[in-house]
């Protein structure tokens, strides 16, 4: 808490007010200058993160490097004409683009089925995003959602479907159901979006980076950005194969612990976490094998959890780990808490634990107002992040005048971006 003192104290005095919604104040322009001058000593980005430029230029340029562009801009052409004119005027860097949703894709694919959300035109959202973000100086990174398949009502129409096709892959329930036969009510219960495949089975995994492959060599995209590379809780995972692996490994049945004594059920409680963790960990290595034959180079990235007990606890997704031994030249972290003091403390520790060259903190729009999205990008700069994200592009569009208030309170010149009201 202590250490955040100064920090706070810099926030207050460039006019930003933390838990205060407050107006633009002319000492924002003087203020970002020091924001940006004292950051120069930063970490610098990895020289291995290719096709993704240095962020060491002073951070007078842009408000924000990055936006996740959710599947719903990619509908028609339309829109995506918008999102890149949008884009481009408001001086970003590069595009994270949602192509693969739920075991579905927004781009031409052989392993894929077509989302039922586009119509059957031909039209390729993935071609024309790169052809208009391109021309425009724009990147743009293929966003993957990668164990989360389904969250619709209905079950996918399509035969060639994950769900479908290999419904054995499908994580399990302690009662031993599969979870595509939760009910709704029951999903909201347990907190899940919907269907998650088993990463504990080889096949999911080689799936999963056959899909980054195939996007990587077929599309001159600038990165590939891995989502949803987690279990969805402590509770799945229990299908047969996962099951049959960890009982070889330590002699118990993880859907059996019950019936252990309690000291014997809490040793066993830590080591399923542990193997629940190897087993995602094992999707982004395999990714990054996959991209490393067919794509040498290619810069991989994933939007990772912010840490909370639930994450730390039930998610098995050890991000760190996948930073500090280089399988991803970038993680996202989605600090999405609506408050700032929240916000703060958690890029302070990833920044003590792991440095600002490899994590960008990834800042949500659509729960906070532009006032308090000012005051974490400003706290971001003032810990020495180089590169900075927003969720999302949508979120954005949507609110009216949002990103010249935004401007107005990092005292930089608002950008001539188009009406929201042409859309």
């Amino acid at each position: 808490m202590f250490q955040l003192l100064p920090l706070i104290l810099v926030l207050s005095l460039a006019g930003v007010s933390v838990g205060v919604v407050a107006g633009p104040s002319s000492a924002d322009t003087s203020a970002a200058d020091t924001l940006a001058a004292d950051s120069s000593a930063a970490d610098q980005v990895p020289p291995a993160v290719a096709g993704v430029a240095n962020t060491s230029a002073a951070r007078s340029a842009p408000l924000v490097d990055y936006l996740w562009v959710t599947r719903s801009t990619l509908l028609d052409s339309v829109a995506i004409e918008r999102l890149v004119t949008r884009a481009s005027a408001a001086g970003v860097r590069g595009l994270l683009v949602q192509v693969v949703g739920r075991g579905d894709a927004y781009y031409r694919s052989d392993l894929l089925p077509r989302s039922e959300a586009l119509d059957r035109s031909g039209f390729d959202p993935l071609a024309l995003v790169l052809e208009r973000a391109h021309a425009a100086g724009l990147e743009v990174h293929a966003w993957m959602n990668c164990v989360l398949v389904w969250s619709a009502p209905n079950r996918p129409s399509d035969p060639r479907h994950v769900l479908n096709r290999h419904p054995e892959w499908v994580a399990h329930l302690p009662d031993g159901r599969s979870m595509t036969q939760l009910s709704a009510g029951e999903r909201r219960w347990l907190g899940v979006e919907g269907v998650y495949l088993s990463p504990a089975r080889p096949a999911v995994r080689a799936w999963i980076a056959s899909i980054a492959r195939e996007i990587a060599t077929r599309y001159a995209v600038d990165g590939i950005h891995l989502d949803y590379i987690r279990e969805p809780g402590a509770f799945a995972g229990l299908d047969a194969n996962a099951r049959a692996v960890f009982a070889l490994e330590q002699g118990a049945d993880p859907a059996r612990f019950g019936l252990e004594p309690a000291v014997r059920r809490a040793a066993l409680d830590s080591s399923w976490m542990v193997f629940q963790r190897a087993q995602v960990t094992a999707i982004v290595r395999g990714v990054r094998d996959s991209l490393a034959r067919s794509r040498p180079g290619l810069a991989l990235s994933a939007a990772v959890l912010a840490d909370t007990v639930l994450a730390e606890r039930h998610h098995a997704q050890e991000w760190r780990a996948w930073v500090r031994e280089g399988l991803l030249d970038r993680v996202f972290v989605m600090c999405y808490a609506p408050e700032v003091q929240t916000v703060l403390s958690q890029m302070l520790a990833y920044s003590s634990d792991l440095g600002t060259g490899r994590v960008v903190p990834g800042i949500a729009v659509f729960n906070s107002t532009a006032a308090a999205t000012a005051a974490k990008l400003k706290g971001a700069i003032e810990l020495g992040y180089r590169t900075l994200a927003l969720y999302s592009y949508e979120s954005l569009d949507e609110r009216a005048g949002y990103w010249d208030a935004l401007a107005g309170f990092l005292g930089t010149p608002p950008a001539a971006v188009p009406s929201n009201g042409s859309r």
